[in-house]
């Protein structure tokens, strides 16, 4: 027969567990939920003590590596030899997100264009369908289909640390042909 401490201790151990469960795991999606548990035991069970010999360094934090992080370190506005030579998966990746992409003509970003910033991304399917950029004017946030002129601009940006290039068409209205010649 278990005597009263023993008997104290396991109910508490368990409404305590189940206090814990319910305040730090269930406010947790599932995949923060997972993050979390599998840190928890790689801190606690696999690896030793964080700060002690053996251990991690103390307040190391594992990133998770995404899909969108990938294309963000990986994706070229044009892509070279070079660039399509790289077999990881995540060059693969952004060289799949590229060959979907329709390049005959360009969304324009034009909030900066009072300090000659402009940003240029190529069009998705999706606004390729509803005429974006075509028979709708390119620029970003711009819903103009009257008046469309065609453009061919030389781009000069930067990207992986060098300088690049490129001859790039855009279709806008009057008011952001203005702005972009601005």
């Amino acid at each position: 027969m278990a005597n009263f401490g023993e008997t104290r201790r396991s109910a508490f151990g368990r409404a305590h567990a189940a206090q814990h469960y319910a305040t730090t795991l269930l406010g947790l999606n599932a995949a923060d939920r997972h993050r979390k548990l599998v840190n928890d035991y790689l801190t606690y069970y696999a690896r030793g003590v964080p700060g002690q010999p053996g251990g991690p360094p103390a307040g190391e934090a594992k990133a998770v590596r995404t899909d969108a992080d990938a294309l963000r370190e990986h994706h070229r506005f044009i892509r070279t030899e070079e660039d399509d030579g790289d077999h990881g998966w995540e060059a693969r990746l952004a060289k799949r997100y590229y060959d979907r992409l329709f390049k005959e003509y360009a969304i324009v970003d034009l909030s900066f264009y009072k300090e000659s910033r402009l940003g240029m991304r190529w069009r998705t399917q999706k606004e390729v369908v509803s005429g974006k950029g075509q028979f709708v004017c390119g620029a970003k946030g711009c819903e103009a289909s009257d008046g469309l002129c065609s453009y061919e601009v030389n781009f000069a940006y930067q990207e992986a640390g060098e300088r690049k290039q490129a001859l790039v068409k855009l279709r806008v209205c009057p008011a952001c042909a203005f702005k972009l010649n601005y």
